[in-house]
């Protein structure tokens, strides 16, 4: 299929070695089959020996199909016959890898070449194929695995036997193909000229390309076609993932043709850094193809200023191809974990950081997650919960990224699985353990609320002296409204952490207490807005103004206070822990001195007071304000309490 991908984009010498090498690749997994019927057989003869998976092999081959471990495990021996599951599968898929490998050598066959004895490769292909047993019930007879596993004799021919034969003449034509090689690149009918250029894209190639570790591919071919240059990456084994590169002049333009949308733009947005001029995506499909061979062509081309931007370019090409292999499949593995824009983002920072993440996939992918969260997480997790949900989107984003770095580095340094994992639930314990810090952030975030509430009720009790129109009252309510709507959220997100983690149940009353200022604020707010039409003025709209500054105070010193608190651990940090109970303290004190501005305001009101409309306003908003004053008061206790409780006299 890739040989027919670079046909269609015009690459035929390429088309013809990509041709090649897929038949290598076939000659790989259909001898992975063969192993696997003879295993399967050796299982059912010898039931008490252990049973081998051969994984690394399936593995190395580039098959990805898990299920294929089990089969030698679950065979059985019957009489004469063999019950191996999944056997009339494995029976299509080496009908399927011999007639990939067979494909060059057919068409070479055109040219007059055969091999001895003188039988046409299509016969003799087509004759073994029709012999193929086709088992009932994964029963299959041991005399038929055997025709098919051994080498032939004696003139007989078996489909060992061809793969053998078709494998000597793909070597021969593979090296007829490749005059030799530069830097890991199989090269042919190249110019000098196009040696630098060749070295530059292999040395970003080289720089990342250990990071795909057991994964097959990023095998780069490079010729020459009239007055360009071209260079073709296979990208691992996916059939249509395809990557040219055609390099004329000051100009290289990369064809890249992919089966997922999704991998389409992050390939586009790995190259953002150049002004890369991208045409718009492009639906393909093989001539005869079925639907799920559709893919996407993109074409991006990028004019440099110079030779060393042009080499500098297809430098850092060269380095971004490990990045998509297995993207998809990562980006699936995560989906427990994070969002789509966060699983999004992670893989981006791999890419960026150059840590990959083949390394996360090689250990397990999900599996290694699930392992630390079962080994750590305790009561925080149920059953269906999402660790972004638990932790965060944040702390979420920064763990499975400490999980692609530590997969990653630790592979490449040989440590020991047992120590990847335990670095993984040291890292997410720490992360449950810092649950209350978030809640107390969410706090503090909740804080900031309260304080531009206050501020904006303030200014509007200023804005009364000089009688501001109707726009701007009806704008403060508003404003107000947003502010008491976002903080209404923040308490939301707090009690679903809660539900989670039912041994933070103390700090999710401090946001609630606190919650009590935003919500009289709010009110107080629609409240000066009736008050603006009664003309107010005088002493009553002073000792309101010493009331709104009150609270304004009172929200600068609850910021301060959660501030301070989000710092103090059982390490006793003896100043962030002085400025937290200084800042409770100045909470304290503004209330008491709340209290007697509202007693001063009511004293106002009572003389100058207009009528009882206003009366009943001043009185109202007096009241709203130091209910706020007092909701923060207790909300500083709350923490004040818990901080003696789990810290400060831990």
């Amino acid at each position: 299929m890739k040989a027919q991908i670079l046909e269609l984009v015009g690459e035929h010498e390429l088309g013809r070695a990509a041709q090649v090498s897929a038949a290598l690749a076939a000659n790989d997994r259909v001898k992975y089959y063969f192993a696997l019927l003879q295993m399967a057989m050796a299982r059912g003869d010898h039931p008490e020996e252990p049973a081998v998976t051969l994984q690394k092999e399936r593995l190395a081959c580039g098959i990805e199909e898990p299920e294929m471990d089990g089969i030698v495990d679950a065979s059985r021996r019957e009489g004469s016959d063999y019950r191996i599951p999944g056997c009339g599968k494995v029976l299509q898929k080496i009908t399927q890898e011999l007639r990939t490998m067979a494909a060059p050598v057919l068409d070479e066959s055109q040219a007059g070449y055969q091999p001895s004895p003188l039988v046409p490769w299509d016969k003799r292909l087509e004759s073994l194929l029709t012999n193929l047993p086709s088992p009932k019930d994964d029963l299959i007879a041991g005399r038929a695995i055997n025709e098919i596993t051994r080498a032939g004799g004696q003139g007989q021919d078996t489909i060992h036997q061809f793969v053998m034969d078709v494998h000597k003449r793909l070597n021969a034509m593979q090296a007829a193909l490749a005059e030799s090689r530069l830097f890991g690149a199989a090269v042919y009918h190249i110019d000098d000229t196009d040696r630098a250029l060749i070295a530059a894209f292999m040395a970003g190639l080289n720089r990342t390309a250990p990071l795909k570790f057991t994964h097959p591919g990023l095998e780069t071919t490079a010729t020459r076609s009239g007055d360009k240059l071209v260079i073709q990456n296979d990208l691992g084994t996916t059939e249509t993932h395809v990557v040219v590169i055609h390099v004329r002049g000051m100009t290289a333009q990369v064809t890249y043709t992919d089966v997922h949308p999704e991998r389409v733009q992050f390939f586009r947005e790995m190259l953002k850094r150049y002004p890369v001029s991208w045409s718009e995506d492009r639906p393909g499909q093989l001539p005869g193809a079925s639907k799920d061979s559709n893919f996407t062509m993109l074409v991006g081309t990028y004019e440099a200023k110079d030779r060393a931007s042009l080499e500098d370019y297809l430098t850092y090409l060269g380095s971004r191809l490990v990045f998509v292999i297995d993207w998809n499949r990562a980006r699936k593995q995560l989906r427990s974990f994070l969002r789509g824009a966060e699983r999004d983002g992670a893989l981006r920072w791999a890419a960026e950081a150059e840590v990959g993440h083949r390394g996360f996939l090689e250990l397990g992918g999900a599996r290694i997650i699930h392992q630390a969260i079962e080994r750590v997480s305790g009561s925080a997790m149920h059953f269906g919960d999402r660790l972004c949900d638990v932790l965060g989107d944040s702390a979420a984003l920064k763990f499975i990224q400490f999980v692609l770095r530590a997969t990653s580095e630790g592979l490449r340094e040989h440590q020991s699985t047992g120590l990847i994992h335990d670095r993984l639930s040291a890292e997410l314990q720490a992360h449950f353990a810092n649950e209350g810090q978030r809640l107390l952030q969410l706090a503090e975030e909740h804080a900031g609320l309260i304080f531009e509430l206050a501020s904006q009720v303030r200014d509007g009790i200023r804005a009364l002296s000089a009688e501001g129109d109707k726009q701007h009252y009806e704008r403060l309510t508003k404003r107000a409204g947003g502010f008491e709507h976002d903080a209404d959220q923040i308490l939301i997100t707090a009690r679903e952490a809660v539900r989670k983690r039912p041994e933070y149940a103390a700090l999710i009353k401090v946001t609630e207490r606190a919650d009590d200022a935003a919500d009289e604020l709010e009110e107080v707010a629609f409240l000066i807005g009736l008050l603006s039409t009664s003309k107010p003025g005088g002493d009553v709209l002073d000792a309101l103004g010493i009331l709104g500054s009150l609270l304004v105070e009172a929200a600068q010193e609850w910021i301060k206070a959660l501030s301070h608190a989000g710092q103090v651990n059982k390490a006793r940090q003896q100043e962030d822990a002085d400025d937290f109970l200084l800042a409770v303290d100045r909470l304290l004190a503004l209330e008491h001195r709340a209290d007697d501005a509202e007693r001063a305001l009511t004293y106002a009101a009572l003389q100058r007071a207009r009528n009882f409309r206003q009366l009943y306003l001043y009185s109202e908003i007096g009241a709203g304000l130091e209910e706020a004053s007092d909701a923060l008061k207790g909300a500083g206790l709350i923490v004040r309490d818990y901080l003696f409780a789990k810290v400060l006299g831990g």
